[in-house]
């Protein structure tokens, strides 16, 4: 029986193995560090002619008090201890979409069905909840 070959087939599958994980956890580090870092916030504004985007990712623990902010801002009692995934209307038919989650908020308006106000309005909520999310 050869040994060597068998060391060396041993050595290889374990260089494989161990690439797999340091591969897999060079991957998996910024979400690790997301979820164990309470300070880590994401924040992203993008906007066109014809369109608003607001998204931001943060500690989910900081999720209730976004909530609470967009409840109180829009008037409404729609987003506290909930996720939504939906196209809203409110009441001064401020159209938009919005989507949030325990940590995620994202918010799409179409500038071009809305008024300027409806704009400014949802512009001014996205910067509420920055500085919810500054602690400010």
């Amino acid at each position: 029986m050869n040994y060597n070959h068998l060391n060396i087939t041993s050595m290889k599958k374990l260089n494989y193995l161990l690439g797999f994980i340091l591969l897999s956890a060079i991957v998996a580090f910024p979400y690790l560090k997301k979820e164990f870092n309470g300070d880590n916030i994401n924040i992203s504004v993008k906007e066109t002619v014809e369109e608003y985007k607001f998204s931001a990712e943060f500690n989910k623990n900081q999720s209730k008090k976004v909530q609470e902010y967009m409840d109180d801002f829009l008037n409404q009692h729609t987003f506290r201890n909930a996720e939504i995934d939906a196209d809203m209307t409110l009441d001064d038919h401020t159209k938009f979409y919005v989507k949030t989650m325990p940590g995620e908020v994202k918010i799409k308006l179409n500038k071009e069905k809305n008024t300027v106000e409806s704009y400014h309005k949802i512009k001014e909520m996205g910067e509420g909840i920055k500085r919810v999310l500054a602690g400010k």
